[in-house]
């Protein structure tokens, strides 16, 4: 599962045991049932969040616990950021001068191959998709997800992936003035059999995503 070049999956929810069972949180049991699977712990970062890594920390694959509140996320994956010297956008290396061919005199110099961008991939819960829906996207707008949102504003745009699990219950939809009330009530034991199976489907298409990119782990791994 682990790749080669450095990646971070963020996943978001709100800490302290209020708030562990709730839909809200299912960002955390995403990257929780990741550190299991690669038989990780989440340790006390240097900032308001939690990680797990390869042992030593210095890991290719990073998972990330905010622990500033749904609005505030983006706060904390700046901060991991910064602690590990990590820029949230590449910037194209500098290439040093190569000797001048003399048979190219006047030729215009080739261009230096272009720098990925790194980018985190967020896991979220989405109100706007049934209870059991996964959705991997490149990149997008928030949906009025507020910790999505927090991590947009910090990087500045919105082109990074973002696995979206749905929360809303069957029947009736939740009423817009009851959605702030809604994400923080827990799920019923009915459900309970749905989101374990939600959960353990997402990790799948996250590690799919860490070998294979968005595109493949998308066509695989997004349901309804």
């Amino acid at each position: 599962m682990i790749p080669q070049s450095p990646q971070l999956v963020v996943g978001l929810g709100n800490p302290g045991t209020r708030y562990q069972a709730t839909r809200h949180n299912v960002g955390f049991l995403v990257v929780e049932e990741l550190a299991r699977r690669a038989g990780w712990s989440f340790t006390a970062g240097a900032g308001p969040w939690r990680e797990a890594s390869a042992p030593g920390g210095d890991g290719p694959f990073t998972l990330l616990k905010p622990l500033t509140y749904m609005n505030l996320s983006g706060e904390a994956v700046a901060g991991w950021a910064a602690s590990r010297g990590v820029a949230l956008e590449a910037v194209a290396p500098s290439v040093p001068e190569a000797p001048v061919d003399p048979t190219l005199a006047g030729a215009a110099p080739p261009s230096p191959p272009a720098a990925p961008r790194w980018a985190p991939l967020v896991v979220c819960d989405d109100l706007s998709l049934p209870l059991g829906a996964v959705r991997l996207r490149a990149r997008g707008s928030s949906g009025g997800q507020n910790g999505l949102a927090s991590v947009i504003e910090v990087l500045g745009h919105d082109d990074f992936p973002r696995l979206r699990l749905g929360i809303a219950p069957a029947g009736e939809p939740v009423p817009p003035a009851a959605w702030a009330d809604f994400v923080l009530t827990p799920f019923i034991v009915d459900e309970a059999a749905a989101v374990a199976d939600m959960v353990g489907w997402a990790a799948d298409a996250v590690q799919a995503w860490a070998v294979s990119g968005v595109a493949a782990a998308a066509s695989r791994f997004n349901r309804r």
